[in-house]
Formats: structure tokens, C-alpha cells, sequence
């Protein structure tokens, strides 16, 4: 039973921890649901035990989640393949935070390996082990680095579709003096599937972002979308609160037509905030059976489940996290890299591609100083602190 425990666990920290967010190249309340992983109470514990999750969440009985996690049938054994001594890890970053890198992929297969798409979106998820912070950082996707084993530099959405996660991480880690040693997946259809197992999600958007919405579902509908024969009602070409739909939730995070790709990590981030929010708000045991039914097909990781248990146990045990999130207050604290300020990054074209890239002259010393500051920046914004990766 204590593996099922923690099977479940594993599976609601992924849904928490790895919701990314896929693009293409156009344009719980977890006081509803307490699962004890410690040993039955006494007996005598039982009155109290029990009135206390009268106010605070749901009692659920060692049987009872048995059979709902054999009807599940999860899968959530990790991804064992990652070698770690091939992720150039920064020895010196201090082990009380974990960070894991969320990678978005545009296909429609459950099998994440099939074809292996670029990784066009890469969010450093920050868990904070001591008092339970969550951080991102989105990484724009065209920024020009190392991609560890290739001679020559190339847009880091790359290193997805060349070596997976493994690969993935070690750009990361060796653009950013980083320690990234987990990651999770998740593909286009199953954070739509994941939206709508959710009931869709309220977002506040501008007109032009409703009309590119509609634009591009009217030109480019996804084959798989509304395949029971239903309509969409189109949204509204206003400012303000509008419902969306799973595909038209993605197709927010997607759109970068009207203005460009750092807009765009903001609309994702602001989303899996959103996302997380709704999640901590309404959760039953229902809806969370559904929702780690319906993601976890569409999601790869190599997070092990110990890693699962003791995520989960920080963010909801040692937070205001819920309360926070039934308030309507920020749950996430983000960033973006490149930075603005200073201004580290411009346009450029290197070999016939156009990139981000911290000069125009990936060789030059501007080049070196400006992704120094970002590696900095980055270290501050997780640790506090810059924690060279050379140090001694």
C-alpha cells in the first residue's frame, strides 16, 4: 500500500511541477484532499484525527484509495536512462533547492520520444526545500548557446530533439553554471487534455490576444480538437476575464503575432500560474483521479518517486501555499532569460538563422560579459547568491 501512497503522490507533484507549454513556428485545494503516508492512527487519535479533517480536508481510507489507484493503473515509473555524470552539474549551488527543467513539445503522439521535436519551451521550475518558494524561469527559445558535444553554437530549443531530456539539461546546466538533474515533458494535446479535465481556465487577456486566438484556430484548427462534432463559440475581441477552453488555453501560450517571443514566455508563465492556482482551489479526490488520468500518458519525466514525495510534502506542508492560492495571491515568483536590465540580448542573424543572442558576434567579449551577467542574474534570482560553477 505504501508504494500506492506514494505512486499517488508522485503523480499529483508532476501535475503541479509540470505543466509546460508547447509553440509552433508562426506566430486543491489540497486541504480537500489530505493522504497520509505515515502509519494508521491510534485509535485513540482517531476523534480528534478526524474532527480536525472535518474543517480541514477529506479522510480517505487506506481501502478505499487502493481501489482507486488500481482503477488507475498509473505508470509512474521514471525515466532511468539520464546519466548523471554527463549534465556538467555546478557542484557548488547549495542542495536546498531542486530545480527541474519543464520542456513543451509540439506533437499529438503519447509517446514523447516519437520524432523528438525541439523543446520549444524550457521553464526552470525552482523548488525551494526549506520554506517551500516556487520559482520560473522561462528561457526564451531562440537564444543562441553551447550545445554540449556540437561545434557550433545553435538556438537552444534544439538540444531537445537531438539528445532528450539528457541532453536538454546539460545545455542548461552548462549555459546557466547550473544543476539540473530532473525534468519533465509534456506535449501539445496533453496539456489541452489537462486543461479541460479541469473544467478550462479564466484569463485575463487583451482583444488582440482573443483575436489572434480565434485567427488561428479558424486557419489552423488541430486535427484533433473538437473531434466529438461539437462548435466553439468564438471568444471575444474585448479586454478582460474570458473563459478558455484546453486548445484555446494553448493557443494563448502560443501566440507571439502580435508582439514576440519574451511576450509570449510571459502569457505561458502566467498561465501555469493560473493553472496551479485553480488546481490548489477546487481539487477533490473526483477531480484529481481524473486529472492524473487523463496527464500522465502526455508526460514524461525521470523525477523518482522519493523526489515526488518530498516536493509535494514542501510545497503543501510547509507553505501558506493554499491559502495563498484561495486568497487569489501570487503563488510563483518568475523570471526570463535573457534579462532586460541590463539589457543583455539583441536580434541577429548567425548563419542564415535569425536568434537571440547575447552579440551579434557569439565570439566576441560583449558576447562572454553578457552571458556572465545572465548566469548571475539567474543565481540570484533562485539562491540569492552567484555560485560559480569553478569555484573551489
Amino acid at each position: 500500500m505504501m508504494k500506492r501512497l506514494l505512486a499517488l503522490m508522485m503523480a499529483l507533484c508532476l501535475l503541479l511541477g509540470s505543466t509546460a507549454f508547447a509553440e509552433d513556428d508562426e506566430e486543491y485545494s489540497m486541504s480537500d484532499l489530505i493522504i497520509s503516508v505515515e502509519e494508521e492512527p491510534a485509535a485513540e487519535d482517531m476523534d480528534t484525527l478526524e474532527e480536525a479533517e472535518s474543517e480541514d480536508g477529506i479522510y480517505i481510507e487506506e481501502d478505499e484509495l487502493s481501489n482507486l489507484l488500481d482503477e488507475l493503473q498509473l505508470d509512474v515509473e521514471a525515466d532511468t536512462s539520464i546519466d548523471p555524470e554527463a549534465l556538467d552539474l555546478n557542484p557548488n549551488l547549495p542542495d536546498s533547492v531542486v530545480n527541474i527543467l519543464l520542456i513543451g513539445i509540439d506533437t499529438r503522439d503519447t509517446d514523447l520520444n516519437e520524432g523528438m521535436n525541439h523543446g520549444d519551451v524550457q521553464i526552470i521550475l525552482s523548488l525551494n526545500k526549506v520554506d517551500g518558494s516556487v520559482k520560473l524561469t522561462s528561457i526564451v527559445r531562440d537564444l543562441y548557446v553551447d550545445i554540449p558535444g556540437y561545434k557550433n553554437k545553435n538556438r537552444i530549443n534544439v538540444a531537445y530533439s537531438r539528445g532528450g531530456g539528457e541532453l536538454a539539461m546539460r545545455t542548461v546546466n552548462k549555459n546557466f553554471d547550473m544543476n539540473i538533474e530532473y525534468y519533465a515533458t509534456i506535449n501539445f494535446y496533453g496539456l489541452a487534455s489537462i486543461i479541460d479535465a479541469i473544467g478550462g481556465i479564466d484569463i485575463e487577456m487583451t482583444r488582440k490576444e482573443a483575436a489572434a486566438i480565434n485567427t488561428y484556430l479558424r486557419k489552423h484548427p488541430p486535427k484533433y480538437d473538437n473531434t466529438d462534432g461539437s462548435t466553439r463559440v468564438e471568444l471575444e475581441k474585448v479586454d478582460g476575464v474570458q473563459h478558455l477552453d484546453g486548445v484555446q488555453a494553448v493557443m494563448y501560450a502560443r501566440v507571439r503575432s502580435i508582439d514576440n517571443d519574451f511576450q509570449r514566455t510571459l502569457r505561458q508563465r502566467k498561465l501555469l500560474e493560473l493553472l496551479l492556482s485553480k488546481v490548489m482551489k477546487d481539487m477533490s479526490i473526483d477531480k484529481l483521479m481524473n486529472l492524473i488520468q487523463t496527464s500522465m500518458p502526455y508526460v514524461e519525466t525521470n523525477v523518482g518517486l522519493d523526489t515526488m514525495v518530498e516536493l509535494a510534502y514542501n510545497l503543501v506542508a510547509k507553505t501558506d501555499i493554499i491559502q495563498r492560492a484561495k486568497n487569489g495571491e501570487t503563488l510563483m515568483e518568475q523570471m526570463r532569460l535573457p534579462i532586460d536590465e541590463p539589457k543583455t540580448w539583441t536580434y541577429a542573424q548567425i548563419n542564415g538563422a535569425s536568434v537571440v543572442s547575447y552579440s551579434s558576434y557569439p565570439n566576441s567579449s560583449t558576447y562572454k560579459k553578457r552571458r556572465q551577467q545572465n548566469v548571475e542574474a539567474l543565481h540570484q534570482f533562485i539562491y540569492g547568491a552567484y555560485y560559480p560553477a569553478d569555484a573551489e
